[in-house]
């Protein structure tokens, strides 16, 4: 959002204030929308990050970590919900667009399924039901959620885009024919309850589940994997396993590794990553797989199967992948001696100590199926402290600098009224990346931000940065406020390009398609930056890929369906086609997305 943009809203929003407008339920009101009478969100709150219950799309599970919230919603009167959306923002509300997650497709978006709870009275007493009330999205507009009324408990489900997580700060909106109502924005363990306001107790025992779905007055539903897959109930307890990788112990916080039959299993997607797989979850129905890829290199696990695929070679499992407590555990020396990585294991009884180290014997991997010794993912180091200031009365300052701990010379910095309508004053860094804003004296508050402007291949790139403590400032007081560039991100839009009506071939869909961008030359940033390889998915007014560091790539795709050997892809950015092209980014529209934008096509054969 730009600087003209923040202070126009923050000033209505003042003027609402003045005029006894803005009340709980009432904030679409500083946007200029009507609030609907009789609709009020009791509670709103992020219960816990441990389920995968529903996908980009659909009500299924896909391999992510859902978000599950909360919600307590009074209607006084029969009322139609048209849509209900989840945004990420920060703590203030503001848009941080880092995911939406919709009812239906207003725009493009991701999936927020919602589950009601029932109170059923029957002869033999009250019981409650779960029903499913969206399914998938509405792909049509105009087709609402549903009409209610009273007093209603949802449980919302989020499929992690790669945002979901329990610092970030979270806004549901609630659209009506007679208007929008907005919640205050809520974290982990921070619910939003009746009146606006935000808590920081735990939320009670009867609105957190528990890990595992169990009967309870308000139960948490969790649909049942298919027949083909019954959940395997959890070993008993065994020692306690440490895993460690290339010197990192890894840590598992929704599942931890267990030992069965001899052998460790440890969730799926904590390995595959922490080993530089791109991951996917494919369910068909009547089998589950759980894949991972890279460079070359593809395993596919299909649940309780004791066959593996490697780079579509069948290899015998000694246990077979499997969902246990609702969590996909695969074996782990299975998936770490087919990277290219040699395990050890050691135990005392009560500890199993497990290491997992790049291979010493460079030789191809003897069995039927050799495979490439794939570089680790590196650990990024750690950004150094900035230098430390004292605050001093009506006086900002602070620094500017990259991830990396370079200082930023000629940044912008805005010090924001947040009294008087459109009252900046502006200062801008040294070499050092510091700067300092006198401040007038006036008893009032400032809100801190900076602008960044890079040059790249001939193009300018701006980004506006948050502050690392995002706190107002008392003028009076003074006060530091540093800033770190961490995010220079934009993303492309992907057109399959149809070559044929062929009926042979499977139905096309964006999450088949793989992209790999290798970097040409440095990142906007200056770093060397690493090879990305992505599946196609939604994204913010369309579909393609997220989360790309600016810079130019080198692009190759390849469609995957299931049950096919991976096909490559003629691939072009605008001119004739070819097995990979060059990509950089431009400009965002403005419409669609605020992010800097690529497009690429791809031909289906």
């Amino acid at each position: 959002m730009t600087k003209k943009r923040k202070t126009i809203i923050h000033s209505i929003a003042l003027s609402s204030v003045l005029a006894g407008v803005l009340t709980f339920g009432g904030i679409a009101a500083a946007f200029g929308e009507t609030v609907p009478t009789g609709v009020e969100i009791k509670e709103f709150s992020l219960l816990d990050t441990a389920t995968d219950v529903v996908g980009a799309a659909d009500f299924t599970p896909e391999g992510n970590k859902d978000g599950h919230f909360k919600l307590l919603l009074n209607l006084a009167n029969k009322t139609m919900i048209k849509s209900v959306v989840l945004r990420s923002t920060d703590d203030f509300g503001k848009d941080n667009y880092q995911g939406v997650w919709r009812t239906n497709r207003v725009t493009t978006g991701w999936l927020l399924g919602i589950v009601q709870d029932k109170t059923v009275v029957t002869p033999s007493g009250t019981t409650h039901e779960s029903e499913i009330i969206n399914t998938g999205f509405r792909k049509d507009v105009k087709d609402p959620v549903g009409e209610f009324a009273g007093n209603l408990t949802f449980d919302l489900y989020a499929s992690n885009n790669g945002t979901i997580k329990e610092t970030q700060s979270y806004v549901l909106e609630i659209e009506t024919p007679e208007g929008t109502v907005v919640s205050k924005p809520i974290k982990y363990k921070k619910p939003m309850t009746g009146g606006g306001t935000s808590s920081t107790s735990t939320p009670s025992p009867t609105t957190t589940p528990s890990p595992s779905p169990t009967p309870a007055p308000t139960p948490s539903p969790i649909p049942s994997p298919t027949p083909s897959t019954p959940p395997v109930p959890a070993p008993t307890q065994g020692p306690m396993i440490h895993v460690w990788l290339s010197g990192q112990e890894l840590q598992f916080e929704d599942a931890k590794p267990i030992i069965k039959d001899g052998s460790t299993l440890v969730p799926f997607r904590k390995l595959f990553e922490s080993l530089g797989f791109s991951v996917s979850w494919v369910d068909n129905g009547t089998t589950q797989k759980a894949i991972g890829t890279k460079n070359g290199l593809t395993i596919e696990l299909t649940m309780n199967s004791s066959t593996a695929k490697v780079n579509g070679k069948d290899v015998s499992l000694t246990i077979p992948a499997q969902i246990i407590d609702n969590h996909t555990m695969v074996p782990l020396r299975f998936v770490a001696e087919n990277s290219g990585y040699q395990v050890t294991y050691v135990s005392d009884g009560t500890t199993a100590t497990i290491r997992i180290e790049e291979s010493k014997d460079t030789s191809p991997t003897p069995g039927p199926t050799p495979v490439p010794v794939p570089v680790p993912t590196p650990v990024p180091a750690p950004i150094p402290d900035f230098p430390k200031e004292n605050a001093e009365p009506y006086l900002a300052k602070g620094y500017v600098r990259d991830m990396q701990g370079h200082p930023l010379p000629d940044i912008v910095v805005y010090a924001d009224n947040t009294l008087l309508y459109d009252s900046n004053i502006i200062g801008v860094t040294d070499e050092n990346g510091h700067y300092e804003i006198e401040l007038p004296e006036l008893a009032t508050s400032w809100s801190m931000s900076a602008d960044i402007t890079k040059s790249f291949n001939g193009k300018t790139y701006k980004f506006h940065l948050e502050s690392d403590n995002e706190v107002p400032l008392t003028g009076s007081k003074g006060g530091v406020r540093n800033f770190t560039w961490t995010n220079f991100n934009g993303q492309i839009y992907i057109y399959p390009f149809f070559t044929s009506s062929d009926d042979s071939m499977p139905e096309f869909d964006l999450s088949d398609l793989e992209v790999t961008l290798t970097p040409v030359g440095p990142l906007l940033d200056g770093s060397t930056g690493q090879t990305i390889i992505k599946r196609g998915g939604p994204v913010i007014g369309g579909g393609g890929i997220d989360e790309i560091p600016v810079g130019k790539y080198k692009a190759t795709a390849r469609w995957m369906p299931e049950g096919y050997a991976p096909m490559p892809l003629p691939i072009s950015n605008g001119g004739a086609y070819s097995n990979s092209v060059e990509v950089e980014f431009r400009e965002p529209n403005g419409v669609n997305t605020s992010k800097y934008l690529s497009e690429l096509e791809v031909k289906i054969p």
